[in-house]
């Protein structure tokens, strides 16, 4: 019997013709993942440290007023009006997240029409929200230094604050949503040039308002306000021009500012969520708080937390600038179909926050006195302010966490999640505590922040799980 050698042939292997990895657009486009955090977040850091010192300067020329008892009762009426001015950046920073996420998706997909109609919209939702907003609190003034705790010249230098700075209000609407889409573009350089001229306007005309002689000056609480008014409409000017002049991602246009309904709705989606969880289960849990602080009895309480939460929050805005990063580019590659490189932005971010957060706090810990000494020279309000400051920062680390994976979500549009979380941690461990700790236990203000912290450690580790779940990249905007 003869073998036959038999060949088997083998068939070829079928070419698997995979769809090619799309990059992102504009400045982002063929940059690595590290380069794309970093343009995206050092504009960012800058601007949110120009956000911050608009109250900080207000806040720190109330506190170096003569005399003392001046001193004490306007860092007070400040801190109330800070705080309640933070109402109205809710509104906007709602408008803005829900406009972000649209925009940086259409960017991200190539869709100029869709980016420049988001953008529209939310110029004119902002000026909307912006009048019937502020005339609430113009009208209100009065009535919310008294639920406050104020009185006598504090009350006095409250109600004349709010009332001059709510009349810039949609200005200032019309500043942050710009600013917003601008950066969700990913533009981050204009917001930060134009909140430059923002702070100088404002040191400037405060610093003349109150310190130069009559009539231009010696005008007190009176003229840190008129400042802060001035800035907010040059700010908001400037934000216009180059809203108009726009860039090849988007460009306001005349007839984007036309009500279009859909358009509305889909932003609507996204920021009355946020607007939910920010208002209701941050803005009014914190309220809540406030009143407990100034119940506690001591004269200057108030002043030393919102002086404490001041000199804080220079810790989180490297935190907010990542988190800004982080909703960038989730949008954006999610815009591209893209959820893993998300995914690999978003850690990224989160884990640089956490380290630079921890050794801010390690300031606050063991430098304390001569942060908060920048912005008050009073003693009582050092003494009072001191060791909440220690007290925060233990938490950084979960601070962190917190700020850079809500961002994440919320600029992926996922913000029925991140209200969940905020307000099962809010409502159970901030409010509560700062009542037992606080007030019952007789603990003070050092037993209110230890409850502010145990809220921060526990937000943390709910958005952790719940950025881990995933939920996030399937949510239609």
């Amino acid at each position: 019997m003869v073998l036959k050698q038999v060949r088997v042939i083998q068939p070829e292997a079928e070419a698997v013709d995979l769809p090619p990895r799309r990059e992102l657009p504009g400045k982002l486009a063929g940059l690595p993942l590290w380069r794309q955090v970093v343009v995206l977040s050092i504009w960012p850091l800058l601007e949110q440290v120009m956000n911050l010192l608009v109250g900080t300067v207000d806040l720190a020329l109330s506190g170096h007023l003569e005399p003392q008892s001046t001193a004490v009762a306007a860092t007070d009426a400040l801190g109330v009006t800070i705080f309640v001015g933070w109402l109205m950046g809710i509104v906007n920073g709602s408008v803005g997240i829900g406009a972000g996420a649209l925009v940086s998706r259409a960017v991200g997909g190539g869709r100029k029409a869709m980016a420049g109609a988001a953008l529209g919209q939310a110029v004119l939702m902002a000026v909307c929200a912006g009048l019937l907003v502020c005339g609430l609190l113009f009208a209100g003034a009065n009535a919310i230094g008294r639920v406050a705790g104020l009185h006598g010249q504090a009350l006095a230098y409250c109600t004349i604050y709010l009332r001059i700075v709510m009349l810039a209000g949609p200005a200032s609407a019309l500043l942050f949503v710009g600013n917003a889409c601008l950066r969700a573009a990913g533009d981050t350089r204009t917001p930060f040039i134009v909140m430059i001229v923002v702070n100088v306007v404002n040191l400037v005309m405060s610093v003349t308002f109150v310190y130069a002689p009559a009539p231009w000056g010696q005008h007190g609480v009176a003229g840190i306000a008129g400042g802060t008014f001035i800035a907010w409409l040059v700010g908001a000017g400037l934000i216009v021009i180059a809203l108009v002049r726009g860039s090849d991602a988007v460009r306001l246009r005349r007839r984007r500012l036309r009500p279009h309904w859909h358009t509305m709705r889909r932003i609507l989606r996204i920021c009355v969520p946020n607007l939910l969880e920010i208002l209701g289960g941050t803005w009014l849990a914190t309220f809540i708080v406030l009143t407990i602080v100034g119940r506690l009895g001591d004269e200057g309480l108030i002043g030393a937390h919102m002086i404490a939460v001041r000199i804080e929050s220079f810790s989180f805005q490297p935190g907010f600038a990542l988190g800004i990063a982080a909703a960038t580019l989730c949008g954006q590659y999610l815009g591209v179909g893209d959820a893993q490189r998300a995914k690999h932005a978003v850690r990224l971010c989160w884990f640089i926050a956490m380290a630079v957060m921890t050794l801010i706090g390690l300031l606050f810990i063991f430098m304390p006195r001569p942060l908060l000494g920048i912005l008050t020279h009073s003693t009582v309000l050092l003494d009072e302010a001191t060791r909440p400051l220690q007290i925060c920062g233990f938490v950084q680390i979960f601070f962190a966490t917190y700020i850079v994976l809500s961002q994440a979500m919320r600029g992926a549009g996922d913000t029925r999640t991140t209200m969940k979380l905020t307000y099962l941690s809010v409502f159970i461990v901030r409010v509560p505590g700062s009542w037992l700790l606080g007030y019952w236990m007789g603990w003070g203000l050092p037993g209110v922040w230890l409850a502010l912290c145990a809220d921060l450690t526990t937000r943390g580790l709910l958005f952790c799980w719940g950025f881990w779940r995933g939920g996030w990249a399937k949510v239609r905007v």
